[in-house]
């Protein structure tokens, strides 16, 4: 009794009933019985242990998968956020953002820097004339071309609905006309056909210069935006610096 009492008392199944000086009678029966239940139970507990540390890999990896999945819906709801779902370049927000960063580094290492502003010609007249989906084709068309004639380190935003936007770090006033006269250039030169459908477009563009005392590139983006009417009021078609 002293023996099972310590088995109940310290919960170890692994213990065993050990009588000295026993005969074979219904006392060894018993030991033998008990025993066989301890054995039973140790090896049920060994199991359990075993489906616990197995249901606790699964968990894990599970998590982590989980985990995984998550992130990457993240990164592509944060993608979402910030690009433009149609033509793929940065959206407004986050180009305004994005360039009030690289603009501020630039001013801070006193390196000249240029924005671009450029709005696409008589866009409304595509829309009615071809729809809206040619008028779709023309803006990616747009952005495809221009992103073959910049840097990797210059930032383009779509800032409108037919409006887009440069930011060219590292780059000063005539560098910036010579790319500016290179779009559109590229772009008069250029036809679309898009379902039996030859389509041609042009843009007018307008530079604004980064001055010593600017601080935001809102101020850019209003001179520059002063400069691309200029363009327009001149006939389109053509840049203003």
């Amino acid at each position: 009794m002293v023996q099972v009492e310590e088995v109940q008392l310290t919960q170890n199944a692994s213990k065993r009933i050990k009588l000295s000086n026993i005969e074979r009678n219904e006392l060894s029966q018993l030991q033998t019985h008990m025993n066989a239940m301890l054995a039973a139970m140790e090896k049920d507990r060994q199991r359990l242990l075993e489906d616990e540390q197995t249901k606790r890999v699964w968990l894990e990896d599970a998590v982590a998968k989980r985990t995984e999945e998550l992130q990457i819906l993240n990164e592509k709801l944060e993608n979402i956020a910030r690009v433009d779902s149609l033509t793929g370049v940065l959206n407004r927000g986050s180009f305004f953002e994005t360039a009030q960063h690289i603009f501020l580094l630039a001013q801070r290492q006193k390196s000249p820097a240029s924005f671009v502003l450029m709005d696409l010609d008589h866009f409304k007249l595509i829309n009615d004339t071809f729809g809206h989906f040619v008028g779709d084709k023309v803006l990616i068309h747009f952005t495809q071309t221009i992103q073959k004639l910049v840097r990797k380190s210059d930032l383009i935003g779509r800032v409108g609905g037919e409006e887009f936007a440069l930011f060219l770090p590292d780059t000063g006033s005539e560098e910036a006309f010579q790319l500016a006269e290179k779009m559109r250039k590229a772009i008069s030169e250029s036809t679309i056909e898009v379902e039996g459908k030859t389509v041609t477009y042009r843009v007018s563009i307008g530079i604004e210069i980064a001055q010593a005392e600017d601080q935001v590139i809102d101020a850019l983006f209003k001179r520059a935006d002063i400069k691309l009417y200029g363009a327009k009021d001149k006939g389109r078609d053509r840049v203003e610096q």
